[in-house]
C-alpha cells in the first residue's frame, strides 16, 4: 500500500514537472531567423524590401526593434511587410548595406528576424532622371542630354557633395529683370562661384534669349578665370529660349585644381544687373582665352553642377 502511494506521488510529480517545463518552453520560445536580400540603391519611399513570414499562428504582431540607419525602414504590424521609409538612406556610396531586427509575436511566443539588405550600386544620375532617362541611356560618353528643370534640381539636391558654379542660385533667382547679352561671346563670371578641386562636372543650365540654338558650348579652365579653357563635350543640343537644363554623360576625370566655368554664347543669352557683383571676363567669338574685363554689375545666367564623389559608371 505504501509502495502504491509512493509511486502515485512520483508519477504526479513527474506530470507536474513536465507541464511546468512545457509551459516554460512556450512562454520563452524565441526563434531566430536570418533574412538576406538586396535592392537597387535610390528606391522610392514605400517600396517593398521583404515580407517577413513566421511559423507562429493566430494573431501575429510584427515590430521593428532596431535598424542600423535610423528611419530607413517601416514594418506593417499585421502584414510583416518591411518597406522603405527614408529612401535617401538607401545610398550605396553612404551605406552599402543596411540591417534591422524585426520580431513577430502571437502574444506568447516571439520569433526574431535579423534583416540584412545589400544595396546594388547604380548610376545615380540615371536614378534621378525620369523624363529624360531613355535619352541618357542612348547617349554616348561625352554627350550632352537635355533634361527637365526638376531633374536638374534632383541632381543638385540628392547627389552627394555637389557644388554649383558660374552663377549662384541667389543671383539666378533674384528679382532683377533679365536682359539679352550681345553675341557671339565667350564669358565667365568672376564671382568666386568655382568648382572645387577633385570635382566631376555633371550638369549645366543657362538662360537662352533665342530659339533653335545649336552652337553654344560649356568651357572649363583649371588655370585661371582668363583661361586657357577647354570645351566640355560638344555643342549643347538644339534648344529654345528661357532656362534650359542639360546633363553631361560620362564625366570620368576629376579636375586636379580649382575649376573656372565659362560659356560660349553663339546667340544671345540672358544676364541680370545685380548691384555688388564684381566683374566678368570675356572674348569675342568661341575663344579659349578671355582677354577683356568688364566691371559692370552684370551676372550672366549660366550655372554648372559638379560633385567630388563619382556616383555613376
Amino acid at each position: 500500500m505504501k509502495t502504491s502511494i509512493h509511486n502515485y506521488f512520483i508519477l504526479l510529480l513527474c506530470v507536474v514537472m513536465i507541464n511546468s517545463c512545457s509551459s516554460d518552453d512556450n512562454d520563452n520560445q524565441n526563434l531566430s531567423n536570418n533574412v538576406n536580400t538586396s535592392i537597387d540603391e535610390n528606391p522610392r519611399s514605400g517600396d517593398l524590401v521583404a515580407t517577413i513570414t513566421t511559423n507562429l499562428v493566430g494573431n501575429i504582431t510584427y515590430s521593428l526593434i532596431s535598424e542600423s540607419v535610423t528611419g530607413a525602414f517601416t514594418i506593417g504590424n499585421d502584414s510583416g511587410e518591411l518597406r522603405v521609409a527614408d529612401w535617401q538612406a538607401f545610398d550605396f556610396e553612404t551605406n552599402s548595406s543596411i540591417t534591422a531586427i524585426v520580431t513577430a509575436t502571437d502574444g506568447i511566443n516571439i520569433s526574431t528576424y535579423n534583416i540584412n539588405v545589400n544595396l546594388n550600386d547604380m548610376d545615380d544620375i540615371w536614378s534621378f532622371l525620369n523624363t529624360s532617362r531613355t535619352d541618357y541611356e542612348n547617349a554616348a560618353n561625352g554627350d550632352w542630354v537635355i533634361i527637365t528643370e526638376s531633374e536638374y534640381n534632383d541632381l543638385a539636391n540628392y547627389l552627394n557633395e555637389t557644388t554649383k558654379s558660374g552663377a549662384s542660385d541667389t543671383d539666378m533667382f533674384s528679382s532683377a529683370s533679365i536682359a539679352p547679352a550681345g553675341s557671339p561671346f565667350t564669358v565667365a563670371n568672376n564671382n568666386g562661384e568655382n568648382l572645387p578641386e577633385g570635382s566631376y562636372f555633371i550638369a549645366f543650365k543657362y538662360y537662352s534669349w533665342d530659339n533653335n540654338v545649336v552652337s553654344n558650348r560649356v568651357k572649363l579652365s583649371t588655370s585661371s578665370i582668363t583661361g586657357p579653357y577647354e570645351n566640355i563635350g560638344g555643342a549643347l543640343p538644339e534648344h529654345d529660349s528661357e532656362y534650359n537644363h542639360f546633363v553631361y554623360k560620362g564625366s570620368n576625370n576629376a579636375i586636379s585644381s580649382t575649376g573656372y566655368l565659362a560659356f560660349y554664347e553663339s546667340v544671345s543669352m540672358g544676364y541680370k544687373n545685380i548691384q555688388g557683383n564684381t566683374n566678368f571676363w570675356y572674348a569675342t567669338g568661341d575663344s579659349n582665352m578671355l582677354d577683356s574685363e568688364d566691371n559692370t554689375n552684370a551676372v550672366f545666367l549660366y550655372q554648372g553642377l559638379s560633385t567630388t564623389q563619382k556616383q555613376w559608371d
